[in-house]
């Protein structure tokens, strides 16, 4: 038994070996392998939100972490990212006294980021405009009164005021450095309960801002979109609405329908120019629907039974944005007792590479690709580490102690250095197309 053992041994120690010597630098002795090479405009990344990193490092009080936030740009050039999406965060209560100074400089702490790290290394920005505009809960976008004097028409509450107006804040800003915007977040799946934003309020909301932004008649007004510039609706969870008893009350696909037909907003837009307000769908395929492979059919089902909706209300080519899409390797569905096993970084792998590789072959009207472009989720881990709630779904690992004090809860590594780069992090950058170089030394049975 002792030549098993051995061989056992021999086995685990080159599995290590040749994971460390794919952190390494390429070199003569190593041999690429062929993969799927996918467009790099296809390859997109959830980031650490640049909010996050401002002020943590000692040697920069009251500015951004200019060493972590460079450092996040380099790795995710290194893994071959071209999208990146970040996400708002403005913690201004509304109406307070100086409140358009502190709304600035709220948005202000993205500059660096947005500015010069992402020109840097030639990232493309999708900007997340979600609730975190506001620090107050999502619902209050769903109550009344729809009466409130606001410069963006009829059918405006006091929560859709100040949302347009912080929106559009960011997209005065940052005129020609966002390459497309994200309009809300799984607002027909809010935690904890699951319930929705209306979706004719949603679809107003949504309506009202790529009007105002991308200057549509009777607006007379430029807040820094063009024609080109994707303003697409945020991803949908394909769980669907959750009614008080915590079943399901309205699909992905009926609050998908309930927006296209909305008299208030999508349908009169539509009626007046002859296509709808949206240049993209969101959605997130997971958890819920997405095992391996997402060529199966129970799989597809998801973006199969959207499509059809789409068809049915009259715009059947625009294509899908997969804004999130993951894979927790902290995650054991059923406990350490259950009969399913946990998932493990080795599943990560494969379930990166299938994603990417199947999502990339989806085609619509003629040709065109179904999915624009694959978000992975996430860099970073993030809390909890460990227990039956960790989120471990990054593409690297930076240490974190969680406290209150510092922003999101956690207290990452000063430097954002990360103290480990997963595999997946090797696996996205063979799909860019970027070398990625295999050693294989040869076994002996003696």
């Amino acid at each position: 038994m002792n030549h098993i053992k051995t061989g056992l041994y021999l086995t685990f120690f080159l599995l290590t070996l040749s994971l460390i010597l794919h952190a390494l630098p390429p070199t003569n002795a190593a041999t690429n392998t062929q993969t799927t090479t996918l467009n790099r405009d296809f390859m997109g990344m959830v980031i650490r939100d640049p909010w996050y990193d401002f002020g943590t490092h000692p040697n920069y009080p009251n500015k951004p972490n200019y060493i972590a936030q460079d450092q996040m740009g380099r790795i995710l050039s290194e893994a071959g990212v071209r999208w990146v999406r970040l996400d708002f965060h403005i913690p201004v209560v509304p109406g307070i006294e100086n409140e358009a100074a502190f709304v600035e400089q709220e948005i202000a702490k993205n500059d660096f980021f947005i500015k010069d790290v992402a020109p840097r290394y030639g990232f493309k920005v999708l900007a997340l405009l979600n609730f975190s505009l506001i620090p107050t809960a999502p619902q209050q976008l769903n109550e009344g009164p729809f009466n409130v004097p606001s410069a963006y028409g009829g059918g405006v509450n006091a929560y859709m005021d100040t949302w347009l107006t912080r929106a559009l804040k960011i997209t005065d800003r940052y005129r020609g450095s966002i390459d497309a915007y994200e309009i809300l977040n799984e607002h027909n799946r809010l935690p904890p309960n699951g319930d929705a934003i209306d979706p004719s309020i949603a679809a107003r909301l949504h309506t009202k801002f790529y009007r105002f932004c991308k200057n549509i008649n009777p607006t007379d007004q430029n807040h820094g979109c063009t024609e080109d510039t994707p303003i697409i609706i945020g991803g949908l969870h394909p769980r669907g609405t959750n009614d008080e008893e915590g079943e399901i009350e309205m699909t992905d696909v009926e609050y998908l329908r309930a927006i296209y037909t909305d008299a208030s907003s999508f349908v009169t837009f539509e009626d007046s120019y002859g296509y709808y307000p949206t240049d993209g769908i969101g959605y997130h395929p997971y958890p819920e629907e997405i095992r391996l492979s997402p060529n199966n059919k129970l799989i597809d089902r998801g973006a199969e039974r959207m499509r059809r909706e789409l068809e049915a209300v009259g715009d059947p080519c625009i294509p899908f944005w997969v804004t999130e899409v993951g894979y927790n390797v902290g995650f054991d569905f059923d406990g350490p007792k259950g009969s399913q096993p946990p998932q493990t970084e080795a599943g990560q792998i494969s379930f990166l590479r299938d994603v990417y590789t199947s999502l990339a072959t989806r085609q619509i009207c003629d040709g065109q690709s179904e999915v624009e472009r694959v978000f992975w989720f996430k860099y970073e881990d993030f809390p909890p580490a460990d227990g039956a709630n960790a989120q471990r779904w990054g593409i690297v690992t930076i240490p974190f102690v969680e406290d209150t004090q510092c922003p999101g809860g956690a207290c990452y590594e000063t430097n954002g250095t990360p103290n480990s780069r997963r595999a997946t992090f090797l696996m996205y950058r063979e799909l860019a197309g970027l070398p990625v170089h295999h050693t294989f030394l040869p076994l002996s049975n003696r």
